[in-house]
């Protein structure tokens, strides 16, 4: 099975980058959303020289807004790439090739499990040009930029990766699954929409708990995505000022939704493969 999932990884990552429209999409697209979105929402203007306000209180230890939302970023760029690793199997089942696969003298679990596992190394690698171009945002005068703290270093970004990671292969594992079960675009687009909206704007990614309502703080204490980002934060920062939980209990968290998605990925994948 090993080597099946290799060469699957292999050939859905070599079909990506022989793509140029792709690439530059993994480029343009968090530049644009850095650059008009993180410059323009600055909402730690509003906070900015109030007596008696820790910015990092609000910011969950970033010293601006800037630095708080680029963190954030990262976990949208997760989110999205797993959201279209279900779009391209149904891609796949419509120009045969997925039928090819299960007629191949293969294990159909390296289907399901080849694509979760270039879906991450997709978003990781975005993921990573969202960090290093917020990061030199700081050299270019009249633009905020990435302050990862001084004593920012290797098991920080170790851990960092660990969080991106858990977090990726527990989306796919989902979205991967549900591009297997349903057969209709439309249908899994439908569902992307009722999924992703709800992650994104109840978590802690754009926006501080410090400044949500009471109920939709409770919502976000238990979103993944806030697990991850506070996680993040407090590696990047160097700091648990403002943060929601520890690191280890992030940590916990994201592992314990990482599990329970891959365990329902693996059920409905199995369903879904041995049905066709």
């Amino acid at each position: 099975m090993l080597a099946e999932t290799f060469a699957l990884v292999v050939r859905d990552l070599r079909r990506w980058y022989r793509t140029p429209g792709q690439i530059i999409l993994v480029f343009t697209t968090p530049l644009m959303w850095l650059l008009l979105f993180g410059q323009a929402f600055n909402i730690g203007k509003l906070a900015e020289g109030a007596p008696g306000v820790d910015i990092r209180e609000v910011f969950g230890g970033a010293t601006d807004y800037f630095s708080f939302m680029a963190v954030g970023q990262t976990t949208f760029i997760i989110l999205f790439g797993s959201l279209f690793s279900g779009v391209s199997l149904i891609w796949d089942r419509k120009t045969g090739f997925l039928a090819k696969l299960q007629a191949a003298p293969i294990s159909r679990a390296s289907i399901p499990v080849s694509r979760m596992l270039s879906t991450v190394v997709k978003s990781l690698l975005q993921a990573v040009v969202v960090l290093v171009l917020a990061a030199l945002f700081v050299f270019i005068p009249g633009l905020s930029g990435l302050r990862f703290s001084p004593d920012f270093g290797i098991l920080d970004a170790l851990g960092v990766a660990v969080f991106l990671i858990l977090l990726g292969l527990s989306l796919a594992a989902l979205f991967v699954a549900l591009g297997l079960v349903v057969k209709s675009e439309e249908t899994l687009f439908g569902m992307i929409n009722l999924l992703n909206f709800p992650l994104m704007f109840t978590s802690s990614a754009l926006i501080p708990v410090a400044l949500m309502p009471g109920w939709l703080k409770t919502v976000a204490g238990y979103n993944p995505l806030t697990f991850v980002v506070d996680g993040m934060r407090q590696l990047i920062f160097h700091t648990s000022i403002g943060s929601e939980y520890s690191v280890g209990v992030d940590l916990l968290g994201i592992t314990i939704f990482a599990v329970l998605m891959i365990s329902l990925g693996a059920v409905l994948s199995r369903r879904a493969l041995l049905r066709s």
